[in-house]
């Protein structure tokens, strides 16, 4: 009767919980992690711009380099050092690329959706547990994160055919983690070059770009910071010198790529899908072979298209991306 009972209060969670299939795929991201049969060599970690931004299925064919995008959107400062604690004790990267894009947000920061696609996702561990206590509002109960039954009970009225053909199985769509664009939303507006609110990083999203910068150290992970091109300007003068500072004294390398936004040969006229916030498929492509030169040409990291046991695996990959599935 225990048994019975444990199986159907779980089935009963895994029914509420959001899917992710259809609709909002990038809350498939984190779990999809850990179906990967080979390691990944790099992990590029931060939020919705690097989802977008960073094709690892380009870095596979240009580079024969292995990699996986572990971001979501508005994936904050301290959700991403314990997706990188999470990658480290399950595999075995040589390599983070951390962008900083959401390290500009303000301390009490919380978006529960956001913090749901990231988390719910995640292997029960004591990180998983570590990574709830960090990320929910006050307002939001501990038990809600570990069964999500209790925040979701109310979907009850608005299941559908999805909830119960995803139920115990559930296709992969993303790409190792990036999630494709194919639309085209040209930049209209005249492009900045200052933000009006420029400030250094606060206190919180310094402290845990810290615990990152250490956690790789300590784990003998080579560490890159960036910026993904965009647009419009993430942040100013004041938040670049505070980063590039930290970066120096902790001997990690930095690299704004909206610098280098010409040698890329991005154009925000056709290579955006939301007016120059996030890249397109297209513009992704541009970005990635970029990246991944400059990776091959500062880093170590090993080109595994002659080895049969990753070819293999990656070639089923590149098919399945090329064919739309």
């Amino acid at each position: 009767m225990g048994a019975l009972t444990l199986f159907l209060f779980l089935s009963v969670n895994l029914l509420f919980m959001p899917k992710y299939i259809e609709e909002n795929k990038d809350g498939r991201i984190t779990e999809e992690f850990y179906r990967e049969k080979m390691n990944s060599d790099v992990l590029f970690v931060g939020s919705s711009t690097v989802f977008s931004a960073i094709n690892p299925i380009v870095l596979w064919e240009e580079y024969g380099i292995t990699s996986f995008d572990r971001a979501n959107a508005s994936q904050t400062a301290w959700i991403s050092y314990f997706m990188i604690k999470d990658a480290v004790e399950v595999s075995d990267p040589e390599m983070v690329v951390l962008d900083l894009s959401f390290f500009r947000y303000e301390d009490d920061y919380v978006e529960e959706a956001a913090n749901r696609k990231a988390i719910d996702g995640m292997r029960p561990s004591k990180t998983k547990f570590q990574c709830i206590q960090a990320a929910r509002s006050p307002d939001e109960t501990y038990m809600d994160y570990v069964f999500p039954i209790g925040r979701f009970h109310s979907r009850w009225q608005y299941l559908n055919a999805e909830d119960w053909k995803y139920l115990y199985y559930k296709p992969t769509v993303s790409y190792n983690g990036y999630l494709p664009s194919f639309d085209v939303e040209p930049a209209q507006a005249e492009r900045k070059t200052q933000v009006e609110d420029d400030s250094l990083m606060s206190d919180r999203n310094a402290l845990f770009l810290d615990n990152i910068i250490t956690i790789c150290r300590e784990n003998d992970l080579q560490l890159l910071l960036i910026k993904i091109p965009s647009y419009q300007p993430k942040w100013g003068e004041i938040f670049d010198g505070d980063v590039r500072m930290i970066a120096e004294d902790a001997g990690v390398r930095y690299v704004d790529f909206d610098e280098e936004t010409e040698a890329i040969g991005l154009d925000y006229s056709i290579d955006t899908d939301d007016g120059g916030g996030h890249l397109n498929d297209a513009g992704s492509a541009k970005f990635t072979k970029y990246l991944g030169n400059f990776l091959v040409s500062n880093y170590q990291l090993q080109d595994h298209r002659e080895d049969p046991a990753y070819s293999k695996i990656w070639k089923e990959k590149c098919e399945r991306y090329h064919n739309g599935e």
